[in-house]
């Protein structure tokens, strides 16, 4: 499996995630406070990185064309079905392109592939192993099994019921936002040329880990659409341009305490402590821990990254799952680190 760093941002990756911030305002407050729980320095953090953001959100909502689609595809979404439409978007896009050539039977198992969750289900390993869901008798019967928010079933179940004609309103908010996302990205030109051109290295964030289980080449752009997160599809990555400083700090000049701070925050909160409390009786995959602890499995997504960068966990692949493991060492230094500093 071979990892392609592209320098280079992609087009419908960012209109999409540029399409989900509606008021710059509140984004700020949510970044910041985001910054604040990884121990970053929330306010002082983004006025020092976030200025080039920030100008790029901006321009954006200036030209964006506003569509009534919108709110089918945004409106009190979670941030998972977020990634489950980006990825259906970015893996399939001579679909978005031209929806008038998807076959419908076809597109639907595709659809319903990115729903389904490979750790539970070993058996299905690419659509052509689904069920037929064509009948609705079928449809039905196949959402029981999806681990999905309630409240979020009947915008999947619009999805697989129409998918050409839910498509066809997708590719059509793009096409008409993609010019909007040329001029954000014109005004950043300078300043994206010098992020793009950063030396950070995928491995550093156990990128191949995870990605081997899809068994495929990966292409990895820069973002700046989600600057501080990485994403992992089936063929195809994301990583924000500012990823590094969530790194624990080895190379980027941050200094012992600074890694204990952000380390010992992440211990603050309960779900993430629970969940360092059941990686330390054996390894889970990411259903196992959301069933064992009654979290959502986008939940514990949430809690795994903050966890993963502040190397208290890691991930190893072993059965075809991708489980997470608790880092012992790490935090026997952390705990170290600790007692040289206070006692």
């Amino acid at each position: 499996m071979r990892i392609i760093l592209k320098r280079e941002l992609d087009p419908i990756y960012e209109t999409l995630a540029l399409l989900s911030i509606e008021d710059l305002n509140k984004w700020r407050e949510e970044v910041i406070l985001e910054l604040s729980d990884c121990g970053l320095g929330g306010e002082v953090f983004y006025q020092k990185h976030f200025p080039v953001i920030e100008k790029y959100i901006r321009t954006f909502l200036k030209y964006k064309v506003k569509t009534p689609q919108e709110e089918f595809f945004y409106k009190d979404k979670s941030l998972e079905m977020f990634f489950w439409i980006a990825a259906l978007a970015v893996e399939n896009r001579e679909y978005v392109e031209h929806p008038e050539t998807a076959d419908p039977d076809r597109l639907r198992r595709k659809i319903a592939y990115y729903l389904v969750d490979v750790e539970k289900n070993q058996n299905i390993k690419s659509e052509d192993d689904l069920p037929d869901i064509s009948e609705e008798k079928a449809l039905l019967e196949f959402m029981d099994t999806l681990s999905i928010e309630s409240r979020e079933m009947w915008y999947v179940l619009n999805w697989l019921r129409k998918p050409v004609w839910w498509l066809q309103q997708l590719s059509e908010m793009l096409k008409l936002n993609l010019p909007a996302f040329e001029k954000a990205r014109q005004s950043v030109k300078k300043p994206l040329e010098k992020l793009l051109l950063k030396n950070d290295d995928t491995e550093a964030y156990n990128y191949s880990k995870i990605a081997e289980s899809s068994g495929k080449d990966h292409v990895v752009y820069m973002s700046l659409g989600t600057p501080m997160a990485q994403i992992i599809m089936e063929t195809r990555g994301y990583q924000g341009v500012l990823l590094g400083y969530l790194n624990t700090g080895k190379g980027l000049g941050s200094d012992a305490k600074e890694i204990i701070i952000r380390q010992a925050k992440s211990l603050s909160d309960k779900s993430k402590l629970d969940i360092l409390c059941d990686l330390k009786r054996s390894k889970k995959f990411n259903l196992e821990l959301a069933e064992s602890l009654g979290l959502s499995p986008s939940t514990v997504s949430h809690h795994m990254n903050f966890l993963l960068i502040c190397d208290f966990v890691s991930v190893e692949k072993r059965d075809g799952k991708v489980y997470y493991c608790l880092q012992t060492e790490s935090i026997r230094e952390f705990l170290k680190n600790v007692e040289e500093m206070l006692l």
